[in-house]
């Protein structure tokens, strides 16, 4: 139900902008129109469309519709048009120039036979009538509007349940005054009876006596009397019957005016309830559209959250990897051959191979135990560190690789591959490395710390 209540807002408000859109091309052609019937229906078409939302504008556009149709004889829009304008007014509460309107609307339409368009512009005015609290002017047009349909030939039928009661309390108070016609005729009859047999016996009792005559006289002025006083209950009968035949039709059109009054109350309730209804639809809407919103950016916030700290403990764990592997490589490589090594890396396994001429070089350390004995595990490490590097330095000057170190012993060969250089540089490697020690030998002994000292052994020929 809310989101069939917001598509309907959402229509609404679609429906109201092309809505204005329309009217800004008829005004558009408005402007560009050459003749007067284009200029009349045009402007006719803008009042239409703008009698809702902006009546005082309508209402000019109307008036401007009509004075075109004077002018070129179109009676019809004519009174269409007055109609129109003052609706306008009537709609902005300008109630004055509304009834001028509405009465040229009356008479173009009643001159025109528009019946529809004349008893809607009577109904306006008996409204304006009550309005402004003029009863004997919406009296006034309420028989109007009860002539002009018994003219028109068309009855009580076509004017509604109003027009119908109208004109038969018209017609009751009609017979009433017929009525009271025919009674004074009655008594004005009687009284010349009266007046007959009077002058008869008159004249037959000349010779009664004069209290017979006074007694006549007196009968004579009493029946005037009741003549008088039937005349007068006879006028003020009708008097008031008049007065209560305006009364209760003041009374009916007060009534029905109060019962629109009432409906139109109930008829603004209920929008403004149905619009309580839409707003409360539409905020609940937003809301809930603002909740879905935020439950989209929490849930990309979180995610992104949980693959930044998935991609950095990624990386972190590929750095260790990267690092662990890098140290293992040196390991490898600290006691084999690049080659061997990547053979071993490749294949998990080395397979024999013989070597025609190769060229091999040992070296051990001499006394090796009795100095280990005279430094500590650290230092001994650290010592032996610092040979064997420089080993590694000296023999790769020479493109010599390095087979292995088991304990102090260190072992290199030569002629292992097509890179491989001859015997005479493993022979110059084994030369440097002497003098490499005796250099290191002359500062321990300045220093009054142990040294260590190498046998080098070269076998050249088939591995």
């Amino acid at each position: 139900m809310k989101y069939q209540s917001a598509f309907i807002i959402l229509f609404a408000l679609f429906a109201s902008a092309v809505h204005a859109q329309s009217v800004s091309e008829l005004e558009s052609r408005l402007r560009r129109a050459d003749s007067k019937t284009d200029k009349m229906n045009l402007s006719y078409q803008i009042a239409e469309k703008l009698l809702n939302s902006n009546p005082i504008k309508s209402s000019s556009y109307a008036q401007q519709a009509s004075d075109l149709a004077t002018e070129i004889g179109d009676k019809r829009r004519d009174a269409d048009a007055s109609y129109l304008s003052a609706e306008g007014q009537y709609r902005a509460r300008k109630y004055q120039e509304a009834a001028t309107r509405f009465q040229h609307a009356w008479n173009a339409a009643r001159n025109y036979g528009l019946r529809d368009l004349a008893l809607s512009a009577t109904e306006r005015l008996q409204d304006i009538a009550l309005k402004q609290n003029d009863y004997r002017e919406a009296l006034k047009w309420s028989r109007e509007t009860v002539n002009y349909l018994t003219d028109a030939g068309g009855g009580t039928r076509s004017g509604g349940d109003a027009v119908r009661r109208l004109e038969n309390k018209l017609a009751a108070a009609e017979a009433d005054n017929r009525s009271l016609r025919e009674q004074i005729a009655q008594l004005t009859g009687q009284s010349q009876i009266l007046e007959t047999n009077y002058q008869s016996q008159l004249e037959e009792a000349q010779q009664k006596t004069r209290s017979e005559l006074t007694r006549k006289d007196s009968a004579l002025i009493q029946i005037s009397q009741e003549k008088l006083r039937a005349d007068s209950m006879i006028r003020t009968k009708a008097l008031l019957l008049e007065n209560l035949t305006e009364e209760q039709m003041i009374d009916s059109i007060v009534r029905a005016q109060q019962e629109r009054e009432i409906q139109m109350q109930k008829r603004r309730l209920a929008e403004a309830e149905l619009a309580q209804q839409k707003s409360e639809s539409l905020r609940n809407l937003l809301a809930l559209l603002a909740a879905f919103v935020l439950s989209l950016a929490l849930l990309f916030y979180f995610r992104f959250r949980a693959k930044k700290r998935a991609a950095n403990e990624l990386s972190q764990k590929n750095a260790l990897i990267e690092e662990e592997k890098k140290r293992s490589d040196g390991l490898l490589l600290n006691i084999l051959p690049p080659v061997i090594a990547q053979e071993l890396k490749t294949r998990d396994k080395v397979a024999a191979q013989k070597y025609e001429q190769a060229t091999v070089m040992f070296t051990d350390f001499i006394g090796f135990t009795n100095v280990a004995e005279r430094l500590s595990p650290e230092q001994l490490v650290e010592e032996l560190d610092y040979c064997f590097s420089n080993f590694d330095r000296i023999i790769e000057q020479y493109r010599i690789e390095k087979i292995k170190t088991v304990g102090d012993a260190y072992i290199c060969a030569s002629g292992l591959s097509d890179q491989n250089s001859s015997p005479s540089d493993i022979v110059k490697a084994a030369l440097e490395i002497q003098d490499f020690l005796l250099h290191v030998k002359a500062e321990r002994m300045d220093q009054g710390l142990p040294y260590f000292e190498a046998r080098v052994g070269i076998h050249t020929g088939p591995v």
